[in-house]
């Protein structure tokens, strides 16, 4: 079995990471739900993760790339055409990673937090037994939801 060390980043926001392990024989929800956690999310939206295997900030590229997404988002909506698989049923080793590809996760549909994750390292374990973990955590997660309101001021009625 294959042990994967991610480095999760939120683009945009330098200094801020996540390392996480994940077994081959975990999925893609599984992950997902890692990294929710260590970026101390509360309220769950939809996400996907784009396996484009290369660092890139073309949107275009990323939408382009095979999609494993939420299970309540494989289906073809509105016409959209894109063979989406599902993070419930796709496990990590399914899609065949190497040392250095980069692939992309977007949650929350409407917010747009996207993450850019680079595969650091892959070593092999005889153990059969699923793992999946944080490792690392460094710098502050930003509030999921930023408070808007913070100028809002009452007396304004």
């Amino acid at each position: 079995m294959k042990i994967y060390q991610f480095r999760v980043s939120i683009i945009g926001i330098p200094k801020l990471y996540r390392i996480i392990e994940a077994s081959d024989s975990c999925t893609f929800d599984d992950l997902h739900d890692v990294i929710f956690q260590a970026f101390n999310r509360f309220d769950e939206h939809l996400y996907s993760f784009f396996i484009t295997r290369k660092d890139t900030k073309n949107i275009r590229a990323i939408y382009d790339a095979p999609e494993i997404t939420h299970p309540m988002n494989v289906e073809d909506i509105m016409g959209f055409e894109k063979r989406r698989q599902s993070t419930a049923k796709t496990r990590i080793g399914d899609v065949r990673l190497n040392e250095n590809d980069v692939f992309h996760y977007l949650f929350d549909f409407g917010d747009d937090w996207w993450h850019r994750i680079k595969v650091q390292n892959i070593k092999e374990t005889k153990s059969k037994k699923k793992h999946i973990k944080l490792i690392k955590s460094f710098g502050e997660s930003p509030p999921q939801h930023p408070d808007y309101d913070d100028d809002y001021d009452e007396e304004d009625e």
